[in-house]
């Protein structure tokens, strides 16, 4: 049961696993396909600004101009220090011309938080403290705690380690103001309030503060951003790399799509990058980083961005120089590969030329066997009937000889004398069985081979081709040849069979291989064929 039980466990911490991995890594394609696709959302933004410019120029009324200034400061805070610097310091202009308090006050606060991104910290405080606090209505008093908040947030970042605690109880001090004086339930109220949840480790207070306004911002603009930088550092305080890693990347994409230069989450992004060994993002997201800073002309941001640059830009290098000794290994390997496929491409061509001498060479001796297993059986087919032929022809020559003993016999006993010496002197009985063993080999001869007189004469011209006389029977030249048929070549053995000399013989031999139509060499090597398979 425990078994069921973990096996259970683990296919579902894969499962939840394989998920959030494939979650992270879309919205990480999404964040580079909106890095690439930049240059749209910027100039968006600067058509905005013409327009806003254009407008500028027509207005004369000081309240007209106090919100174009106000705007175009909006459109530059983060966009670019030294023009959003330029407009809050005309709007404070315009408002300190209308003697306008609340203008005066909204103009320093301004002009406080663009000094705090630039690092003059002590100018920013210089104007904070300049503000009479009891000119400020709720809604400034709100701004203005959480602008001392906001400077105190960067003089930490800014500061050596033995300062930051101290910075860091300012920030929070102010915060606490902020949270006395803006209405609750607003967008302004949760974020401090999460923040401070946050700095107290109260994660789900700060969850139940800050998730719900996730479905209720815009997500391509600065607030979301900031809203999704704040929450992926409390997950990075949990522990929840994937989370953090998450938010970070929503933080960055909201920057980009609404060309925020003044931002963080993209070079905090980097390093997580850098420690997760994804370097080839690492290094892309950093040096995107710090474009914005140089773009946006933030000292802080420099800074901040300087400190990790070298580390990702090490590791950077110090990958391509492993990538590269990965390539020069697998150019190696592959060579290597490429000359041990081209041994065995060498090997199994031999080894196929061989195979192919070798099948034709079995072919061959395929061909051989079958012309002499085809010999071999008309050798049995001719052993055969000969035998059988012989056995035949000896019961019928004892039976002769035993008629011709009584015959003499009965002569002998007749005491007929003259005509027992008469018929033994004569050679008749020779001659007539000579012509019957004759007849009886041209008999089984053309049974056994009944196309050879034809055969025979397609070897030779029209006019020196031979007819025999009776049917079922051969001439004497015929019966040469046709004991050459049967494998009796020797001239002598043939004399001795047909009863003639070896020179008539070899001279039937002689004077048919010269008539025939094919070379001499070859007539009785043709002889041979007629009647056989392979014919």
């Amino acid at each position: 049961m425990k078994r069921i039980f973990f096996a259970a466990g683990f296919v579902l911490f894969l499962v939840f696993y394989t998920y959030g991995k494939d979650k992270s890594d879309s919205i990480l394609v999404v964040l580079d396909e909106t890095i690439a696709s930049e240059r749209i959302y910027d100039q968006g933004k600067e058509q905005k600004l013409l327009e806003l410019k254009h407008q500028l120029g027509e207005y004369s009324i000081s309240e007209d101009l106090h919100d174009a200034y106000f705007q175009l400061f909006k459109e530059y805070e983060a966009y670019i220090f030294d023009s959003a610097l330029y407009y809050a310091q005309k709007h404070l202009e315009i408002s300190k011309i209308e003697n306008n308090i609340t203008w005066i006050n909204e103009c320093k606060m301004q002009l406080a938080r663009m000094y705090s991104t630039f690092a003059s910290f002590y100018e920013a405080r210089f104007l904070l403290n300049s503000i009479d606090k009891s000119s400020l209505n709720q809604e400034q008093a709100g701004a203005y705690y959480n602008s001392f908040a906001e400077l105190y947030t960067y003089w930490g970042e800014y500061s050596s380690n033995d300062e930051i605690q101290k910075y860091r109880s300012l920030r929070e001090t102010y915060q606490d103001s902020a949270l006395m004086v803006i209405p609750g339930g607003s967008y302004s109220y949760d974020i401090n309030y999460g923040r401070n949840c946050i700095d107290v480790r109260k994660f789900e207070e700060a969850e139940k503060a800050l998730l719900p306004h996730l479905s209720r911002i815009d997500p391509d603009t600065r607030n979301y951003a900031i809203l999704t930088s704040i929450i992926a550092h409390m997950y990075e305080l949990k522990g929840n790399t994937g989370l953090q890693k998450e938010y970070l990347t929503r933080s960055a994409i909201a920057d980009i799509r609404a060309s925020v230069k003044e931002n963080k989450s993209l070079g905090l992004l980097a390093y997580l990058m850098l420690n997760e060994g994804d370097i080839n993002r690492s290094n892309r997201y950093i040096k995107k980083s710090m474009e914005d800073a140089n773009f946006y002309n933030a000292r802080l941001r420099n800074v901040q961005i300087s400190k990790i640059l070298p580390i990702i830009d090490s590791a950077f290098q110090k990958d391509r120089e492993n990538s590269q000794k990965r390539l020069q290994l697998t150019i190696v390997i592959i060579v290597l590969l490429s000359l041990f496929l081209a041994g065995i491409v060498f090997y199994l061509f031999r080894q196929m030329k061989k195979l192919a001498v070798t099948r034709r060479e079995v072919i061959q001796a395929n061909k051989e066997l079958k012309k002499i297993n085809s010999r071999l059986s008309e050798t049995n087919r001719i052993k055969e009937e000969y035998i059988g032929r012989f056995l035949n022809q000896c019961s019928i020559y004892i039976e002769k000889l035993e008629v011709y003993r009584k015959f003499l016999n009965k002569k002998a006993a007749s005491h007929k004398m003259d005509e027992l010496f008469e018929i033994l002197k004569s050679s008749q009985i020779i001659k007539d069985e000579l012509k019957d063993f004759y007849q009886n080999f041209d008999s089984t001869f053309l049974n056994l081979f009944p196309g050879f007189v034809e055969q025979f004469n397609e070897l030779l011209t029209e006019e020196d081709r031979i007819v025999p006389k009776q049917e079922n029977s051969l001439t004497i030249e015929l019966r040469v040849f046709a004991l050459i048929r049967l494998g009796i070549t020797d001239s002598a053995k043939i004399a001795d069979f047909l009863r003639y000399s070896i020179t008539t013989i070899y001279n039937y031999r002689s004077k048919y291989r010269k008539k025939s139509l094919v070379p001499n060499g070859k007539f009785e090597e043709m002889i041979m064929k007629i009647g056989s398979e392979n014919s």
